[in-house]
């Protein structure tokens, strides 16, 4: 099967067209490095023509609400409209658990990034309403937040952390449900996919700075009620797929070696 892969070049799509490849499709890649822009419709038709599948991994270079919602719309627009053109039969955005509720909610979830969010849900709207055979999958946080969330608060040697209640999941068990999607061999109009258990972001922030070495003070940070409610985490029919964060954790960062 020929799939292409807009944002091949990230850390999604990178992981996406490995696991694509191994599984003997052909990829073709989408991104700035490869000649493609897709704020600029022009050349996009042509760089699908023959792909049958289309998944949308583009990330916005811009956190921010305005400038996320008008990157993301602007892209899936253009994606959608050259899918036509080109005859591409099935399309594939990949968004963020709980999206929905929080663009739906008149107070803020609590995340921290709660206008990144409203703008994803945003992205979802426009792959719905312009490109060919639209599917949502909402995927829980990566393990790698763990890393990143102490960074967003650190202050010298302490840093302040939300008590996110989340599911996280490794990228690589996350676009193997991701390929599963755009093959058909996963079929339904939004896919959620999460990792095996409930985390605490606060509690795993200390264990990767524990296992890094990394003598930061971890403390936790309030959020909001949509957010201690479970807002970013899997409904019933949601597919959980390892590792763990331990394991994740384990398999990743390495101890530091003590010195003599």
């Amino acid at each position: 099967m020929r799939i292409a892969i807009a944002g091949v070049s990230g850390l999604v799509g990178s992981a996406l067209a490995r696991a694509a490849q191994a599984a003997g499709h052909d990829v073709v890649g989408l991104s700035k490095e490869s000649g493609t822009d897709v704020l600029q419709p022009t050349g996009l038709a042509d760089a699908l023509t023959g792909a049958e599948a289309l998944v949308d991994v583009v990330q916005s270079p811009s956190l921010d609400e305005d400038g996320a919602t008008a990157f993301f719309t602007a892209a899936a627009a253009n994606l959608g409209t050259a899918a036509h053109e080109a005859g591409v039969r099935r399309t594939v955005v990949l968004s963020i658990i709980g999206v929905d509720k929080i663009a739906a909610s008149e107070t803020e979830a609590g995340t921290g990034f709660d206008g990144y969010y409203r703008a994803k849900y945003a992205q979802e709207l426009a792959c719905v309403a312009h490109a060919p055979g639209p599917h949502v999958v909402r995927s829980a946080q990566f393990h790698d937040i763990a890393r990143q969330a102490i960074g967003w608060g650190r202050d010298g040697d302490r840093t302040t952390v939300p008590d996110l209640v989340t599911q996280p999941v490794a990228v690589d068990a996350m676009v193997e449900v991701l390929l599963a999607v755009a093959t058909g061999e996963i079929e339904g109009d939004l896919v959620e996919v999460a990792g095996p258990q409930q985390e605490n972001l606060a509690l795993l922030s200390a264990a990767y700075a524990e296992r890094a070495g990394d003598p930061v003070q971890v403390d936790g940070a309030p959020v909001g009620e949509l957010v201690r409610d479970g807002v970013l985490l899997p409904g019933e029919d949601g597919h959980l797929v390892g590792p763990s964060f331990d394991q994740w954790l384990d398999a990743t960062v390495t101890v530091p070696a003590r010195r003599p």
